[in-house]
């Protein structure tokens, strides 16, 4: 397998790259380095290579690929209520121009990150695919107009995954729940209090980087949209004590309150499931700091 990953020295991205390599792949890694890494990305191999793209940059001249698998993106959702165009037109309008650019390099399989934002607020849990959309913000709008642009992509087989909480080792803090694992522990580092948004009472559910990127070799090559979840509700306030009881609850702002994944249809249809327990990995990390 050829396979380009864009976002390829992020945090999930730099994950694949690592997987792929490992496996035997030769690996092309797009990316604009606004949040990525040059320290995420393995030097002096000849099976990697590497380009900077910005998003008003073209693309390459054609590259030869058969597997694109796109992580890039921006994710911040503060940024996005600021910056609703610029979340536009890289999500949504940038993923159309990049599958048009893929097929022309020879590329048939695409698997595409997506979010569990576009669910939105929701008393249905565990949320299945087929369930009703309502993004809240313009970085989950952006995804489901990306959605909604690619699905049914007749130019070759599209799986759309919809990440969860996703954590792991080399997170970034960008903000909101979607960072708290890497929040708690650089304040649990500091011999800080750990600080929750309102009584800690909201749930989520989150994802280790891991399991995420076996589903993505999971999904290579099969079409539809699935949850990447790990299917288990935990407490804020639970993630909280698994790190320290010194908390301190900050006020609260208006948020998803529960957010639980149904991974049925990803068991079934990708012969994937997650294996990492977050308890499990939050004492492992505790456990190397002290």
């Amino acid at each position: 397998m050829r396979a380009l990953v864009t976002g390829g020295a992020g945090f999930i991205g730099g994950h694949v790259v690592r997987d792929l390599l490992d496996r035997g792949h030769e690996v092309i890694i797009l990316d604009n380095f606004s949040t990525g890494s040059i320290a995420n990305i393995a030097t002096g191999i000849e099976s990697l290579h590497v380009y900077t793209i910005g998003s008003d940059d073209p693309f390459p001249e054609c590259l030869k690929f058969d597997t694109l698998i796109h992580v890039g993106a921006p994710v911040s959702v503060e940024e996005s209520i600021k910056e609703p165009i610029k979340y536009y037109n890289e999500i949504a309008y940038g993923t159309e121009k990049l599958f048009k650019w893929a097929t022309e390099c020879g590329c048939d399989k695409f698997v595409v990150a997506s979010t569990a934002a576009v669910y939105g607020s929701t008393n249905e849990v565990p949320i299945k695919e087929e369930a009703n959309i309502y993004p809240e913000s313009p970085y989950a709008s952006a995804k489901a107009l990306m959605e909604l642009m690619i699905s049914g992509y007749s130019k070759g087989d599209v799986a759309i995954l919809r990440f969860f909480n996703v954590y792991g080792e080399g997170q970034r803090d960008t903000g909101g729940y979607l960072s708290a694992i890497p929040i708690f522990k650089k304040q649990y580092e500091g011999g800080k209090p750990i600080t929750v948004t309102g009584d800690g009472e909201q749930s989520r559910d989150f994802v280790y980087v891991g399991d995420v990127v076996s589903a993505i070799f999971a999904a290579i090559g099969s079409n539809g949209t699935w949850n990447i979840a790990s299917g288990i509700e935990v407490k804020i306030i639970n993630i909280a004590k698994a790190f320290s009881d010194d908390i301190k609850f900050i006020k609260a702002r208006r948020e998803v309150k529960r957010s639980l994944g149904s991974i049925e249809s990803a068991k079934y249809w990708l012969n994937w499931k997650p294996k990492t327990k977050l308890g499990i990995w939050i004492k492992s990390i505790k456990d190397g700091l002290e």
